[in-house]
């Protein structure tokens, strides 16, 4: 009988000590962020530009005013059987713009194989052509997800 007293008044301590917790803020960003989003996944094989000085939504579905246009995406395999992208970035504008360019890469299965690279420098010219290019270090990519910001 004195073990189950001890037991239950360790449970009963343990529930008041639980119980004065508070719960914590905000979990902490992690994983993939898509436009301040977490829990938002990608569509793969898309690229986005996630910057809303390039690409103004209106309506958010309709109506894109941009300063860019992706003009053609290319998915290869590299001379060592890696998979790389090519992604060509029209400027529409008069005006240079210097931009932030990355890579995710996936498997067959949506799974991430290689985490988001780290942000390549890029320079569009006025009313040019940018090319960027990237390759995956798993021979398992065979699906990407690019996102385009501006810099600084």
């Amino acid at each position: 009988m004195k073990n189950v007293t001890k037991v239950l008044t360790g449970l009963a301590v343990t529930v008041v000590v639980l119980g004065g917790c508070t719960t914590p803020g905000p979990a902490p960003e992690g994983g993939y962020r898509i436009d301040n989003q977490n829990n938002v996944s990608p569509t793969l094989n898309t690229v986005r530009v996630i910057d809303g000085s390039l690409a103004g939504y209106k309506n958010r579905k309709y109506d894109v005013r941009t300063v860019l246009d992706v003009e053609r995406v290319n998915l290869s395999k590299s001379s060592t059987g890696f998979p790389q992208i090519s992604v060509e970035l029209r400027n529409k504008t008069t005006s240079d713009i210097p931009l932030e360019v990355r890579t995710s890469w996936y498997d067959p299965s949506g799974r991430p194989v290689d985490a988001a690279g780290s942000w390549t420098k890029l320079y569009a010219k006025a009313m040019s052509m940018a090319l960027y290019q990237q390759g995956s270090t798993s021979p398992a990519a065979t699906q990407y997800y690019v996102e385009v910001r501006g810099a600084e």
